[in-house]
């Protein structure tokens, strides 16, 4: 298969180290420090999927060039959904696929798929305090981060004690319907997210440690090998097979 990097970063780099190892070709780079442009190649002809890491900024311009030129996405840029309406319309006028996560770790996904569990037993057994923690490499100005958000609407989506999530420290008084997500910024850490259940006889912890961004690249190449053919607009969840399927 022959891929387009959209963001040539650390992330970036790595997408193009896993993807290489699996057998594809890497056709175009495009990023701000490098001189080439989505519009302005003739090599987009040549590709079958773009893997887009850029900023919240530039993604719904990068995913709609994309689209149009008649090529697959996959978005692992966080921060732009509110855009999504827009974005998807123009990708499914071009009859073109768009796969998009906070987060392209399998990891993840499995955290995600506990945090559902996690949200309907707290929901009935009433008394656990939930909260998330989540940290990052000191370069990342998203607070909080896409991932925590996904579980933490995971989360609201099962306790019906909770309808809204904040960023910080819950106060001394913490609002009961308010699920609780703090940050940390520090070092080269490329990513912890901690679930916690608390109630006065017991602590629970669920976590996901990223050692590495190999996992985030493998993820992100795995996407583009299943969104490659398909028209429409997808999650990391749409990849996974169904109960019962």
């Amino acid at each position: 298969m022959k891929l387009v990097l959209v963001g040539y970063g650390r992330m970036g780099q790595a997408v193009e180290e896993i993807a290489t190892k699996r057998g594809h070709d890497i056709v175009a780079r495009f990023d701000p420090l490098l001189a080439t442009r989505i519009l302005d190649t003739q090599t987009l002809t040549e590709a079958d999927v773009a893997i887009e890491f850029s900023t919240p900024k530039t993604a719904p311009g990068n995913i709609e060039d994309l689209a149009k030129a008649g090529i697959n996405i996959v978005s692992g840029t966080t921060g732009w959904y509110d855009h999504l309406p827009q974005t998807a319309a123009t990708v499914n006028a071009a009859s073109t696929g768009l796969i998009y996560a906070p987060n392209f770790s399998l990891g993840v996904h499995i955290v995600q798929e506990i945090a559902k569990l996690t949200g309907q037993m707290s929901d009935f057994v009433k008394d656990y305090e939930v909260t998330i923690h989540e940290s990052h490499h000191k370069y990342k100005v998203e607070v909080p981060s896409g991932t925590a958000i996904a579980i933490a609407n995971t989360l609201l989506d099962q306790i019906s004690s909770k309808n809204k999530w904040t960023s910080g420290f819950p106060p001394s008084q913490p609002n009961s319907d308010t699920l609780y997500i703090t940050s940390k910024r520090e070092g080269e850490n490329p990513g912890t997210h901690v679930i916690r259940l608390e109630n006065e006889h017991e602590s629970i912890e669920i976590a996901h440690q990223a050692n590495n961004r190999d996992g985030f690249a493998l993820g992100a190449v795995l996407a583009a090998e299943w969104i490659f053919g398909k028209v429409g607009v997808f999650t990391l969840c749409d990849m996974f097979p169904k109960e019962g399927s």
